[in-house]
């Protein structure tokens, strides 16, 4: 096993058979030889999953390391008596906030752990079928049973990792926001008290110099509200918005349905693209999946049907939808009813007939959450001497 990964024994009677202790300390030892293939395997079709291009300098950097010591959790999971280790919470911790870090949406971050679940299921199944003397069927589903609640432990302590780096983000948003706001805040208190304050002439107290300061850093305030408090930094952007290639999208839901167009015996073309925008990748993906897996229900034998993008706007992106021979795309109205109203609800607007445009609003990106320079410091404003006053 891996040096942070430990399968715990237990001392007291096992209530499970001779047969399938062997069958899982035997699948144990395969699943963590292969460890290091499934991670790279798992590295390279992750990048789809998580819409990273396949060019992106920082694949390069990117270590299979991590994904070896998930694979070998598993491994001693089916290796101990016990159902998980208690190195699985800490790694899915672990999982979790780096994805956060790293810009990933939570439905990325789950959909990589689910690809690597059903890789190493896919080994584990291999791996049965050549100990097939080893135990019998229900073995098998056992033995299955307990690597998904493995990597359900896993998933779950991912989501808890990144959920809590959401919350700590927030915290030091809220944090910088409320630091910023306190300067202007303060000197326009300041200068209320001391035009208030009878101790100090009259004609200081009517400076303009103090008009000018308090309308400044009420300007300022304004602007901090506006900014920082506008419905569009209500979320942090990898729970909204992601900066993403549209055809890399594309291309990940036709992976996703590609057995269905290979029953329909449909082809799926997708335009070479490589716009990257801004926009809402998860509910654009949930989407696409829905519109083209209506087009494929009514697909005939040797349909084609081809995803196009047109050019951006500075705030919406287009994606066309044909097929041939010259067919409407959907043409089933109850469908094309539930998909007009599923657009509206994510956002999108969706045109359906020949020609399908679905058009993507776009977010313009912006520089969020950093230090806000004030026209004036939030210290005690200085009453000028009689003698240096403007007349």
């Amino acid at each position: 096993m891996s040096p942070g990964v430990t399968a715990r024994v237990h001392e007291g009677p096992s209530l499970e058979s001779p047969a399938f202790v062997e069958l899982r300390s035997r699948v144990a030892a395969v699943l963590q030889q292969q460890a290091p293939d499934i991670a790279r395997r798992w590295e390279r079709q992750a990048r789809n999953v998580a819409l990273r291009e396949e060019e992106s300098p920082s694949d390069d950097e990117r270590s299979p390391r991590a994904a070896v010591t998930l694979v070998e959790s598993f491994a001693s999971a089916l290796a101990s008596d016990g159902v998980t280790t208690d190195d699985a919470v800490a790694l899915g911790l672990a999982f979790g906030v780096e994805a956060f870090e790293a810009g990933a949406s939570l439905h990325h971050t789950l959909k990589g752990l689910d690809l690597l679940s059903a890789m190493t299921m896919y080994a584990v199944e291999n791996a049965v079928v050549a100990e097939a003397g080893q135990g019998d069927i229900a073995d098998g589903v056992r033995l299955c049973r307990r690597l998904q609640q493995a990597t359900s432990l896993l998933a779950l302590a991912a989501t808890k990792g990144y959920t809590q780096a959401v919350s700590d983000g927030l915290r030091d948003r809220f944090r910088l926001l409320r630091h910023d706001l306190r300067n202007p805040l303060g000197t326009i208190k300041s200068v209320l008290a001391l035009m208030d304050d009878e101790s100090v002439p009259a004609d200081a107290r009517a400076h303009p110099r103090f008009r000018a300061m308090a309308e400044r850093n009420a300007r300022s305030l304004d602007e901090l509200i506006v900014d920082r408090l506008s419905d569009a930094a209500a979320l942090l952007p990898a729970l909204s918005h992601q900066r993403v290639s549209l055809r890399v999208i594309a291309c990940g839901v036709r992976r996703d349905l590609r057995a269905e167009a290979e029953t329909r015996d449909t082809s799926v073309l997708v335009a070479d693209a490589r716009v990257r925008v801004c926009v809402d990748a998860v509910s654009l993906e949930l989407m696409l999946h829905t519109l083209l897996l209506s087009a494929l229900q009514e697909s005939a034998e040797g349909d084609e049907l081809t995803i196009d993008f047109g050019d951006p706007t500075p705030d919406r992106a287009t994606l066309v939808l044909t097929r041939a021979p010259g067919r409407m795309v959907v043409s089933d109205a109850a469908a094309s009813t539930r998909l007009a109203a599923l657009a509206a609800r994510m956002g999108f607007r969706l045109t359906i007939g020949e020609t399908t445009i679905l058009s993507i609003p776009i977010r313009r990106e912006e520089a969020r959450d950093e230090p806000v320079a004030m026209p004036d410091q939030a210290v005690p404003v200085p009453v000028p001497r009689a003698d240096s006053i403007a007349t």
